[in-house]
Formats: structure tokens, C-alpha cells, sequence
């Protein structure tokens, strides 16, 4: 059994490195092309390390320390470029596996990668949609979702009464400083009437003088003029009592009247009070400044959670595309599968899918060059030392041990 591990281990690897020695081949010209373009690392003659010649003992010891630090750096820096060569390499790899798809699996790949540009446009338009209402506000209606229709209408509702209610109360202001108006009217009636009485009573009291002054002057009968006299007393007498009485009658139910008027408008009074009250409150609470503005909140917060609802529904079907793609790309063995749901457009659009090919055969061209230039300089560093180790015998055991240090010494001596 392990035998037959081993073989198919074996095979494997011979079939991962005729991929690569595939890759290799397919991407030489490319690396061609890219050759020419500037390759971003120090390189350049203006950057060109110096060769200088310590001759004093100290000068000679941090010559070599720093020789030895750069050093250390080289291979450090060569040692990240060929970790990420690799795994551009590697990338380049699965550019060509999927590029090798075929029959159904190259269908199935192909429609998920399309359903999932098309998901991933359309949750782009719902992140970007226009909405005027604000996240407090949605926080604020949604424990009423289920009753905002129902409020809506309440407070149109609420809104038509208060116009009615402004509407009696301002219709019995009117009845009631009508009625005061009356009263006022009788008032003055009444006023007038002892006017008249006073001057009736002076009037005959006048008469009665008259009437004896003349008796007792001419001794003349004076008996009809005293009994019109008293007539006209008793009919003035008559007439002034019954629009008293009428008066008095008047400011009675006057005051009836303004009794009811003013009872029915402390009823209003009272019904406003409370209908305000209401009003306000549910204002508040829905963060509305009247019925009409309720409504069109209600209009957005019914957008927004329209939104939200698709945008649900596409999340779910996206996850479900991108565990579908994620799956036949490991069916392919691709490394890197999940980088593929972020340039997923590559793999339904040739000219992408060149694009980054290009890009990675760029990256690849630049890393040799920084490779190249680090074991340059590593080169260099380590011909200094070397030189200078053969140019001073007398210091040679105690530069040696600075090397021996930087486990640099095996490099040192071969070169």
C-alpha cells in the first residue's frame, strides 16, 4: 500500500513540474516583452555600491561588520523574492489550469463565474442606492413595521380632527362674543328704561305741582287734567315694568346661552388639549413632523427594506455561486482559489484574463531583476571581504571571527 502511495506521490510531482517547465515556456515571451520596461530596483548606475579600501585595524573590523550586515540583507531579500516568485509562478500556474477546463465542467465554471459578476454588479447598485432616510430613522420604525399603514391613517385621521375641533372652537368664540354683544345690548336697554322712568316720574311730579299752582291761582276745576295725569302715570308705569321684565327675561337665557356656549367650548378646549397631545406624542415617536411626512418616510423605509430584502436574497445567491466556483476550482486542484472571486471577470473575459497574465509576468520579471541585483551585491560584499581577509594576514583570525559571527565564513573562504 505504501508502494503505490509512493508511486502516485511520484507522479504528481513529475506532473507539477511539467506544468511549471509549461508555464516556464509559455510565459518566455512575455518576459521577453517585459524586459524593456524599468524594472523599479536599485539597480541603477547612480546606486552602484563603491569598493573602498579600510587600512587602520578599526576601520578594517566595521568594514567588515557592515559587509557582513549587508550581506545578511541580501539574503534576506533574496530569499522574500523567491517566496513571492513562487507564488507568482504559482499563480501563473492556475491561470493555465483553468484555461485547461473543458466539456461540462468548463460550462459550469463559466456560468457561476457569470452569475456572480452579475450578483456582484447588482449589490454595487444596492449599496449605492439613494435613499433619504437615515439609519436612526429605520431603527425608529422597525419595531412598528407591522403597524405603520394603520398609524398613517390614525394620524391623517388625528390631523382632520383637529381641523374640525379649530373649526367648532372657533365658531363658538363667535356665538359666545355674540352673546356678550347681547347682553351688552340688554344692559343698555335696561339703562335706558330707568332713564325713562326717571324722567316720567319728574315729569308728572312737575304736572301735579303745575296742576295745583293753577287750581289755587284761577281756582279752576282741575279733575281731568289729574286723571290724564294719573292715566299717563299708570300706562308709563305699565310699559316700563313689562320691558323690564322682558329685559330681565333676556339676560336670563343670555346668560343661558353663554353658560352653554362657554361649557361646549371647554369641552373643545379639552378635546384639542388631548388630541394635540396625541398628536405630539406620535410625532415623537415616529420622528414625523405631520401625517403627510409619516407617509413618505413610511415610502423610503418601504424602499429600504425592499432593498434589504434583495439584498439578502443576493448574498445568499452569491455565496451560493461562489462555493459553487470555489469547488470546481478545487476539483481543478488551483492553489489560490479564493483570490478567483475577486477577479472572477478574468475567467469569462479573455482580454481580463490577459490582463493579468501580463501583470504577473510583469511582477515576475521585476523580482528576477531584484533577485539578480541582491546576489550581485552579495557577490560583491562577499569579494570584499574576501580581499580583504588576503590583503591583511596580521588581522585575518580576528576578521575571520567577525564573519564567523554572520555564518558567513564557509562563503567567504570559498570565494
Amino acid at each position: 500500500m505504501a508502494f503505490w502511495n509512493r508511486k502516485r506521490k511520484k507522479r504528481k510531482q513529475e506532473r507539477e513540474t511539467e506544468q511549471t517547465e509549461e508555464i516556464m515556456q509559455d510565459t518566455s515571451v512575455e518576459d521577453k516583452d517585459t524586459e524593456e520596461i524599468p524594472a523599479g530596483v536599485a539597480t541603477q548606475e547612480q546606486y552602484k555600491t563603491e569598493v573602498i579600501k579600510p587600512v587602520y585595524k578599526n576601520d578594517q573590523k566595521r568594514y567588515v561588520t557592515e559587509c557582513c550586515q549587508s550581506v545578511v540583507d541580501a539574503d534576506r531579500q533574496i530569499e522574500k523574492c523567491r517566496k513571492e516568485y513562487q507564488n507568482v509562478t504559482e499563480s501563473l500556474l492556475d491561470i493555465q489550469r483553468i484555461e485547461r477546463i473543458e466539456g461540462e465542467d468548463k460550462k459550469e465554471v463559466l456560468d457561476s463565474a457569470g452569475q456572480i459578476v452579475k450578483l456582484t454588479r447588482e449589490r454595487n447598485q444596492y449599496k449605492n442606492r439613494n435613499l433619504t432616510i437615515s439609519e436612526a430613522a429605520i431603527r425608529r420604525l422597525d419595531p412598528y413595521e407591522e403597524e405603520l399603514v394603520d398609524e398613517i391613517k390614525k394620524m391623517y385621521e388625528q390631523e382632520a380632527y383637529q381641523k374640525a375641533l379649530d373649526g367648532d372652537l372657533e365658531k363658538l368664540h363667535a356665538e359666545k362674543k355674540k352673546i356678550r354683544k347681547e347682553k351688552g345690548d340688554i344692559v343698555e336697554k335696561q339703562h335706558a328704561l330707568k332713564v325713562m322712568a326717571k324722567f316720567l316720574i319728574a315729569l308728572i311730579l312737575s304736572l301735579f305741582v303745575l296742576f295745583v299752582a293753577i287750581y289755587f291761582a284761577l281756582e279752576t276745576d282741575m279733575t281731568f287734567p289729574y286723571l290724564a295725569t294719573v292715566l299717563l302715570a299708570a300706562i308709563s308705569a305699565t310699559v316700563l315694568f313689562i320691558e323690564s321684565n322682558k329685559n330681565r327675561r333676556d339676560m336670563t337665557m343670555a346668560d343661558r346661552k353663554l353658560d352653554k356656549a362657554i361649557g361646549l367650548l371647554n369641552r373643545v378646549k379639552i378635546k384639542c388639549v388631548n388630541n394635540l397631545n396625541v398628536m405630539e406624542y406620535n410625532h415623537e415617536k415616529f420622528g414625523v413632523k405631520n401625517a403627510s411626512d409619516f407617509e413618505k418616510i413610511w415610502g423610503e423605509y418601504c424602499k429600504e427594506k425592499e432593498y434589504e430584502k434583495k439584498f439578502a436574497e443576493n448574498t445568499e445567491q452569491l455565496n451560493f455561486y461562489c462555493e459553487q466556483l470555489i469547488k470546481m476550482l478545487k476539483k481543478y486542484e488551483i492553489r489560490d482559489r479564493e483570490i478567483w472571486l475577486s477577479q472572477v471577470l478574468a475567467i469569462i473575459d479573455p482580454r481580463e484574463m490577459v490582463e493579468i497574465r501580463h501583470g504577473l509576468n510583469v511582477q515576475r520579471q521585476r523580482l528576477r531583476e531584484r533577485i539578480e541585483y541582491n546576489e550581485e551585491v552579495k557577490k560583491e560584499f562577499i569579494q570584499s571581504i574576501d580581499r580583504l581577509l588576503q590583503e591583511n594576514a596580521e588581522n585575518k583570525e580576528e576578521l575571520l571571527s567577525i564573519v564567523q559571527g554572520y555564518s558567513l565564513y564557509d562563503s567567504a573562504v570559498k570565494s
